[in-house]
Protein backbone atom coordinates (compact mmCIF):
# COMPACT_ATOMS: atom_id res chain seq x y z
CA UNK A 1 0.00 0.00 0.00
CA UNK A 2 1.46 3.71 -1.06
CA UNK A 3 1.98 6.09 1.63
CA UNK A 4 -0.51 8.98 1.51
CA UNK A 5 0.69 12.16 2.54
CA UNK A 6 -1.63 14.43 4.61
CA UNK A 7 -1.40 18.05 2.87
CA UNK A 8 -2.55 19.70 6.08
CA UNK A 9 0.88 18.80 7.20
CA UNK A 10 2.95 19.89 4.49
CA UNK A 11 4.32 23.31 3.94
CA UNK A 12 4.32 24.02 -0.38
CA UNK A 13 5.74 27.28 -0.16
CA UNK A 14 8.90 26.71 -1.01
CA UNK A 15 12.00 28.52 -3.59
CA UNK A 16 11.23 28.21 -6.65
CA UNK A 17 15.43 28.24 -7.17
CA UNK A 18 15.97 24.92 -5.27
CA UNK A 19 16.55 21.95 -6.64
CA UNK A 20 17.55 18.01 -6.01
CA UNK A 21 17.93 15.09 -7.76
CA UNK A 22 13.72 14.36 -7.68
CA UNK A 23 13.42 17.74 -9.04
CA UNK A 24 13.59 15.99 -12.60
CA UNK A 25 11.18 13.60 -11.55
CA UNK A 26 7.30 13.39 -11.68
CA UNK A 27 5.97 14.11 -8.53
CA UNK A 28 2.58 13.85 -7.07
CA UNK A 29 1.27 16.52 -5.28
CA UNK A 30 4.05 18.70 -6.60
CA UNK A 31 7.79 19.30 -4.89
CA UNK A 32 6.30 17.61 -1.61
CA UNK A 33 10.19 15.72 -1.78
CA UNK A 34 11.04 19.35 -0.68
CA UNK A 35 9.19 19.58 2.63
CA UNK A 36 11.92 16.28 3.33
CA UNK A 37 14.85 18.21 4.66
CA UNK A 38 17.09 15.02 5.05
CA UNK A 39 20.78 15.20 5.59
CA UNK A 40 21.60 12.59 2.85
CA UNK A 41 19.77 14.77 0.05
CA UNK A 42 22.03 16.86 -2.18
CA UNK A 43 20.57 20.39 -2.71
CA UNK A 44 21.25 23.12 -5.10
CA UNK A 45 20.44 26.48 -5.85
CA UNK A 46 19.65 27.29 -10.07
CA UNK A 47 20.78 30.12 -9.77
CA UNK A 48 24.43 29.62 -8.82
CA UNK A 49 24.52 25.99 -9.49
CA UNK A 50 25.97 25.03 -5.98
CA UNK A 51 25.44 24.27 -2.82
CA UNK A 52 25.75 28.05 -1.97
CA UNK A 53 23.09 30.72 -2.85
CA UNK A 54 23.60 33.83 -4.31
CA UNK A 55 23.46 35.60 -0.94
CA UNK A 56 26.27 33.31 0.36
CA UNK A 57 23.94 31.11 2.39
CA UNK A 58 24.03 27.62 2.64
CA UNK A 59 21.03 25.62 -0.05
CA UNK A 60 18.87 22.76 1.49
CA UNK A 61 14.92 22.75 2.07
CA UNK A 62 14.86 24.16 5.77
CA UNK A 63 17.25 26.70 4.97
CA UNK A 64 15.86 28.15 1.77
CA UNK A 65 12.83 30.81 2.91
CA UNK A 66 11.49 33.88 3.09
CA UNK A 67 14.30 35.23 4.89
CA UNK A 68 16.58 34.99 2.59
CA UNK A 69 17.25 38.15 0.12
CA UNK A 70 17.37 35.51 -3.12
CA UNK A 71 14.61 33.95 -2.35
CA UNK A 72 11.50 33.02 -5.17
CA UNK A 73 8.31 31.99 -3.60
CA UNK A 74 6.80 29.29 -5.61
CA UNK A 75 3.25 30.74 -4.38
CA UNK A 76 4.05 33.67 -5.86
CA UNK A 77 1.64 35.22 -8.85
CA UNK A 78 3.60 35.56 -11.98
CA UNK A 79 2.83 39.16 -13.67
Amino acid sequence: MADTIDLTQVKLDFCTQLRTKRSYISDDPPATYLTEDVSDTGYWCVRTMGVIGPDDGYVCASNCGANRSCYKSSLAKSV
